[in-house]
């Protein structure tokens, strides 16, 4: 760990990780930049975890991040040229996201959740929290029209991504009502 002494060496500092983006794309064709938080006293934790996954699932990662704040960005290195190497970047991302929530920490810290991030939310939220975020947009979207299935996901979403528990294709308690 090194802690700068001057400004020049604060710029120095910061722009090694400014270019880190640039430099993935000269070792890889391909990258998926994932956002999770984690509490900072679990980065080691979580760094190992990122290593034994790139066994898992036969792809690279560098790390990138601003530890200071908790903020990971890893760079799942892939070639979409090759047949399924771009699904499994998604799995390993979701994997980074799942890791970055059983920590303590949360699904993003700056670039938000959108499509890519959907399935995620199962992970980090209670039925409680999603129907919360969903009281709130009904209070500014009562007709449910803007940005439909975007950023908050549905029970049955949840249920399709098996985080819900779901037997004979049934969820329990059926005729209580979903979104």
């Amino acid at each position: 760990i090194a802690v700068s002494q001057s400004e020049q060496e604060r710029m120095r500092f910061w722009s090694g990780r400014k270019n880190a983006f640039p430099a993935a794309g000269r070792i890889s064709p391909d990258y998926y930049c994932m956002d999770g938080t984690i509490p900072r006293k679990n980065l080691a934790q979580v760094l190992t975890g990122i290593e034994e996954m790139e066994k898992t699932f036969g792809l690279r990662c560098a790390n990138v991040f601003h530890a200071g704040d908790g903020n990971l960005h890893p760079l799942i290195l892939f070639d979409a040229n090759k047949p399924g190497e771009f699904e499994r970047a998604e799995a390993f991302g979701a994997a980074i996201l799942a890791l970055c929530v059983e920590v303590g920490g949360t699904i993003t810290g700056e670039h938000g959740v959108g499509m890519e991030k959907i399935n995620s939310m199962c992970i980090q939220f209670t039925r409680e929290e999603l129907d919360a975020f969903f009281a709130v947009k009904r209070a500014f979207d009562v007709p449910m029209l803007l940005n439909p299935d975007k950023a908050i996901p549905t029970l049955n979403r949840c249920a399709e991504f098996g985080k819900m528990r779901v037997s004979g294709g049934v969820l329990p308690f059926a005729n209580l009502p979903r979104f």
